[in-house]
């Protein structure tokens, strides 16, 4: 996976070209507190895709949509131009940001109402709490070291619309499984076990973003949901869960997560855990996280031979 870093300050135009290495590529924004003009991200639609985006902003400064599409002959729905008014603490427009290609992601993160299985029983994230105990595939019951929550009502949504949970219906990863509607963050990742992912990853299990999942019968944007609470449950390690009788994982907290978390969060979970500060730590993952477009066909290939993902 490729990097690139756009240092925008100062007043005139800006940008990157990701693409040309077959790669899911990475973009990080930094947005400074003088900045005015114009941002461009680019990447080709056919090679170099752009698997997420980090968009920096001063504190009190706020990104506006102002426009979204599907580029015209891309099958692949993760292929979208999105476009943004950039707003200083004052509300005053300063610029525009353009990503062509691309969405900005958030966190790996359940919604109110997801039920976790626990030594108790399920038990609604909601009403969990730091010090809790919740029964994990790997390592059994493990303690909850820190819980937090982000809101997101119906002005955000409109405007970041890719941040819309999605919907995993009762049955759709495999017979009872999930056991009711589960509602997770674009981002979340779900366990895929199966022949086809150690035949791809050589590995019998897998987990990929659930909006990567979009092509599987029953697994859906969520349009229907006015505002959402994604509710992130950090443990010692990157663990898999029970949520409403599928697994799926727990907060991974890479750099991606911590800042959709936000500042103040951030800085509780770097209390906990000082190693995360250092840009160059990597937590350990509980399984494979392949890139976005090995995991649409990987989905794919579950479809077409009729294989459950669970």
């Amino acid at each position: 996976m490729a990097e690139f870093v756009v240092d925008a300050t100062g007043a005139g135009a800006f940008g990157a070209v990701a693409g040309g290495n077959g790669e899911d590529d990475t973009i990080i924004v930094n947005i400074g507190p003088d900045f005015s003009g114009t941002i461009q991200i680019s990447s080709s639609p056919f090679d170099g895709e752009i698997e997420s985006t980090t968009v920096n902003l001063p504190e009190g400064w706020s990104l506006q949509l102002t426009g979204q599409e599907v580029i015209g002959d891309v099958e692949d729905p993760a292929y979208k131009n999105y476009s943004y008014v950039v707003l200083n603490a004052d509300g005053q427009e300063v610029g525009t940001l353009s990503l062509n290609s691309n969405v900005i992601d958030g966190a790996p993160c359940f919604t109110r109402g997801t039920l976790i299985r626990t030594p108790q029983g399920d038990v609604a994230i909601e009403q969990l709490a730091p010090g809790d105990l919740v029964l994990t595939r790997d390592r059994g019951a493990q303690l909850v070291r820190w819980i937090g929550s982000t809101r997101l009502g119906a002005a955000a949504l409109a405007a970041l619309p890719h941040l819309r949970p999605i919907r995993i219906a009762a049955g759709a990863l495999a017979e009872g499984v999930p056991n009711s509607d589960l509602l997770v963050s674009p981002q979340h990742r779900v366990l895929v076990r199966s022949r086809i992912a150690q035949r791809m990853f050589c590995a019998d299990e897998v987990l990929v973003a659930a909006r990567q999942l979009l092509d599987v019968p029953g697994i859906t944007v969520a349009d229907d949901v006015p505002e959402v609470e994604y509710i992130h449950m950090l443990f010692d390690q990157h663990e898999v869960v029970i949520s409403n009788g599928a697994q799926t994982e727990s907060l991974y907290p890479g750099a991606q997560a911590l800042k959709f978390v936000g500042r103040a969060a951030a800085e509780e979970i770097f209390t906990l855990f000082p190693e995360l500060r250092a840009a160059d730590h990597a937590p350990i993952p509980a399984r494979t996280l392949p890139g976005g477009r090995q995991s649409r066909q990987l989905a794919r290939r579950h479809v077409q031979n009729g294989r459950g993902l669970q």
